[in-house]
């Protein structure tokens, strides 16, 4: 990712009258006498610098700056020259030339605010994030400018003062911009730590620069980078890798990536959160809160797919002990419904006597779904495992007396006859003398009590 030097520095322009370094110089002096004044070695020394502050092309700066150079190697305003240097280049977009100039500017001022500015934003088109390590001439860049980035954060104060700024940016602008410049230099540490493939140090340097400016989509999927890649000593972190992805993924704001990256970033994250979690579940309440924080809150964690798999053993092992019935008619659909069902009915269940007293249980126990026929029927159809789905039917060897509505809690045992997969169903035959909880009298029956109610009325 290529970034601008500092998106809140002016652009490179020379509108003045005398350098700026020889008017600073002026200013820093209280008294004029306590210092030699710089002086042109003649006037066509001057009139080169004038060529370049009058004309608004860079490329006629450099030309002139290397005649300048050529001419007058030894000029009393060799400084200023650095840094027109700078800024030619800067205006021409040039990273490598203006590192390089930033550096010769350093060693006339180790705080100049241009300078240092332009070391740490040029560093990510010089030394982008890559599987291979640094070599060695990256690797020294690296350093120049994480000198410079600790030397923002350092003397922030000192960098952004009168003596060492643009002339033209005021004591108000200063202090509004060091907020951006100190998070600019502390996200530079954490990228330089990243290329450098020390994670951890990543982690806390990009941590800092969140805690600074929390509206960096950049920096919280980069963040995320340096978590993930330390899954194999500390998986556990795993789960703050996934947070900080969703921020990347889902932060619109000032500061946030793109659209098209965001996209991206939410795919990936789907695809890593699905694969940790076992599934989606859970992903959109992640984004939420991303989205409303930079950094997940002390103890946040995401399960893992191990963890919802023993937590979800452990609720059925626990539903078993206080449901032993339920338990049992759970395994057997879900043997039924495996691949291998109707091997496990031909063998194990067909013309057996079920539940039969397996694991202590004598009868199964559902709710009656519908009777065939309504009255003295000869068929049930019972929900064992879902009130609302049906999924065992009794066959009876002879009808129930009267009628009951539908509802009603029935125990029962019989004899497996068939089953189908998609509806599930178990077809048992059952006596009558094995069905507990039909409680429906005749209508013979009702009809003679009432006929013995009037009677004792009349």
């Amino acid at each position: 990712m290529a970034l601008a030097t500092m998106v809140w520095l002016a652009a490179p322009g020379f509108a003045q009258e005398k350098p700026a370094q020889e008017k600073a110089a002026q200013e820093r002096a209280g008294d004029k006498q306590a210092e030699k004044k710089k002086e042109w070695k003649d006037r066509a020394e001057y009139e080169l610098y004038e060529s370049i502050v009058k004309t608004k092309d860079p490329h006629q700066w450099l030309a002139a700056i290397q005649a300048w150079k050529q001419q007058y190697p030894e000029s009393e305003y060799a400084d200023v020259r650095r840094q027109l240097t700078l800024e030619a280049y800067r205006a021409l977009n040039q990273p490598r030339e203006a590192f390089a100039a930033a550096q010769d500017v350093l060693k006339d001022n180790p705080n100049d605010l241009v300078a240092l500015s332009a070391m740490v934003g040029y560093i990510y088109s010089l030394v982008p994030v890559s599987a291979s390590a640094p070599d060695p001439g990256q690797s020294q860049d690296l350093a120049a400018a994480e000198q410079a980035a600790r030397t923002i954060l350092d003397n922030i104060d000192v960098i952004c003062s009168k003596n060492n700024r643009p002339a033209n940016m005021t004591d108000q602008e200063a202090g509004d911009k060091k907020p951006a410049l100190r998070a600019f230099a502390q996200k530079t540490l954490g990228y330089i730590a990243l290329v450098r493939k020390d994670y951890p140090k990543a982690e806390a340097e990009l941590t800092k620069a969140l805690e600074l400016d929390p509206r960096q989509g950049q920096v919280s999927f980069w963040l995320g980078e340096a978590v993930l890649a330390q899954n194999r000593e500390h998986p556990e972190k795993q789960p703050q890798a996934l947070y900080h992805f969703a921020r990347a993924a889902c932060y619109s704001g000032a500061g946030g990536l793109p659209a098209s990256d965001r996209s991206q970033v939410r795919d990936y994250l789907t695809k890593a959160y699905t694969q940790y979690h076992g599934s989606a579940d859970g992903l959109d309440p992640l984004l939420a809160q991303a989205g409303a924080q930079a950094l997940p809150p002390a103890g946040f964690t995401i399960k893992s797919k191990a963890e919802v798999e023993r937590e979800r053993i452990e609720a059925e092992e626990a539903a078993a002990r206080a449901n032993p019935m339920l338990a049992l008619w759970k395994r057997v659909h879900q043997e039924l419904a495996s691949d291998h069902g109707a091997a496990y009915f031909e063998n194990s269940m067909k013309g057996a006597l079920l539940p039969g007293g397996a694991e202590g249980v004598k009868k199964f126990r559902g709710r009656l779904v519908s009777a065939v026929p309504a009255g003295r029927p000869r068929l049930l159809v019972l929900a064992i495992e879902n009130p609302a789905k049906p999924d065992a039917t009794l066959k009876l060897d002879s009808p129930l007396s009267g009628k009951m509505e539908p509802g009603a809690e029935i125990s029962f045992e019989g004899v497996a006859e068939s089953y189908t997969k998609d509806p599930f169903m178990v077809t048992l035959r059952a006596g009558r003398a094995q069905i507990e909880g039909w409680t429906a009298k005749s209508s013979a029956a009702r009809h003679g009590a009432a006929s013995r109610k009037s009677e004792a009325r009349e």
